[in-house]
């Protein structure tokens, strides 16, 4: 065999070989995801409101407060709402027959999430403060849930105080100061409607 032969035997090995590894490194692909990556669990999900959709009935009206009745419907329980007549607060109050909640930059149908948890803390211009387990919303609000026998017992300084300053995690995101005038007859019309409009 002479030289030239060789040379070009040994140009076409070397052809086969790179044509052969470059085959294998386009097949090969991206790296295989890693333990972490594979098992990492699914972000948590918005709980699904029980609440009915269907359009809220005014029942009362006063001091610059509306509140209505929401019937139930085939997929979703009566409640009540109230909220400040010009949605200027941020601060709303919504009952079913099972339990209440206050709402802060929330939607009427927001739901209290199982995982997550949060404080809120409310401070009254006498001084007065209370530590509220709350739940926040991906959106940025929060749902502070309120069982039946507590009601009066958790919204009675916001009954009778003209405002309040809420923070968020005990001094975090300072949600701002909140008028609560005309509050006090807010909460006792709120009661009275879940008493009279909402399902037993």
């Amino acid at each position: 065999m002479t030289r030239s032969m060789r040379r070009i035997r040994s140009s076409a090995v070397l052809a086969v070989l790179a044509a052969t590894l470059l085959t294998a490194c386009q097949t090969t692909g991206a790296p295989a995801p890693s333990a972490e990556q594979t098992h990492r669990p699914p972000p948590t999900a918005t709980p699904a409101s029980p609440l009915s959709d269907a359009p809220g009935r005014v029942v009362a009206q006063n001091k610059g407060w509306v509140v209505r009745a929401h019937p139930a419907t085939k997929t979703g329980s009566a409640y009540c709402y109230a909220t400040r007549a010009d949605d200027s607060s941020p601060l709303s109050f919504r009952a079913t027959a099972k339990g209440a909640a206050m709402l802060v930059n929330a939607d009427q149908h927001a739901q209290a999430g199982k995982d997550a948890e949060s404080r809120l803390t409310a401070i009254f211009p006498d001084g007065e403060t209370m530590a509220l387990e709350a739940s926040p919303l991906p959106d940025g609000g929060v749902v502070v849930p309120v069982e039946l026998p507590k009601y009066e017992d958790l919204f009675e300084p916001f009954m009778r105080s003209r405002a309040v300053t809420l923070q968020r995690d005990g001094g975090g995101t300072e949600i701002g100061d909140v008028n609560l005038g005309g509050s006090s007859w807010a909460l006792a019309a709120l009661d009275e409607c879940r008493i009279l409009h909402t399902d037993k």
